[in-house]
């Protein structure tokens, strides 16, 4: 397989995807949202770039099974039935619901890599999951060529989503060659060092502990547990969906 990773997904803008698989990352909190409503129940999650956007496609669905997510800033949007917390994306609420999803971060990387021949979203809690299924794709003669996307936090990098990739280049290559660019190099030996204490070396984090002193302690253990689920969200028409 050959790895590049983008930093952020303002940069992700001006790449061709084109006959390339995209991975797209955003730990705190987007992908980790989302796969989580998924594992819950969620049909489907629309993820679009602004408040207005998500309004207006808001009123064209049937309310009674449509919620509207996200955050501004890291906080609730005004009027939406849910925030960017995964917490609040319980089986009871999302079962069977279309989400609409709009994010600083994470929903801007996404509707940045359409071109793609796959998008595929990730998080620690998926990851392993995730590169399965790269593995048995790449074997059906999808693209072997993958782009990770991190989302990362208002047009800067972020530590969280490049441990994240790290962690994936790390177990592909346990099952497949794997060449990578000079940054996935990087994040890959810094994830393995990191490893087997992944909440120390993020508590210096400028996301991490923007969130932790916005009291969303719970929100960050959570989105830092691994190999917690087999749910892999992926971009179809416009809509994510469970594989």
């Amino acid at each position: 397989m050959i790895i590049s990773v983008i930093p952020t997904a303002q940069q992700a803008q001006d790449i061709d995807f084109g006959g390339k698989v995209a991975v797209v990352i955003d730990v705190l909190r987007a992908t980790s949202v989302i796969t989580t409503a998924l594992e819950n129940g969620a049909r489907e999650v629309v993820p679009v770039k602004t408040i207005e956007e998500a309004q207006s496609l808001y009123a064209q669905l049937e309310p009674t099974m449509t919620l509207r997510g996200g955050e501004r800033h890291a906080l609730k949007i005004e009027g939406f039935d849910l925030s960017n917390s995964p917490l609040e994306y319980k089986k009871k609420t999302v079962d069977g619901k279309t989400l609409i999803l709009t994010t600083t971060n994470g929903t801007n990387a996404i509707n940045n890599v359409k071109g793609a021949d796959e998008v595929v979203l990730a998080c620690f809690r998926n990851a392993e999951a995730v590169v399965r299924h790269l593995i048995e794709t790449s074997q059906c003669g999808v693209s072997t060529n993958i782009i990770i996307v991190c989302a990362g936090t208002e047009g800067r990098f972020s530590l969280d989503d490049g441990l994240c990739a790290g962690m994936i280049i790390e177990l592909l290559k346990q099952k497949t060659e794997v060449e990578t660019d000079d940054f996935g190099l990087l994040l890959n030996r810094f994830y393995s060092e990191s490893k087997s204490n992944l909440f120390g070396v993020l508590s210096e984090c400028y996301h991490l502990k923007r969130l932790f002193m916005l009291g969303f302690y719970d929100d960050i253990k959570f989105c830092l547990e691994t190999h917690c689920t087999e749910t892999v969200p992926i971009l179809k028409d416009g809509k994510i969906v469970k594989l």
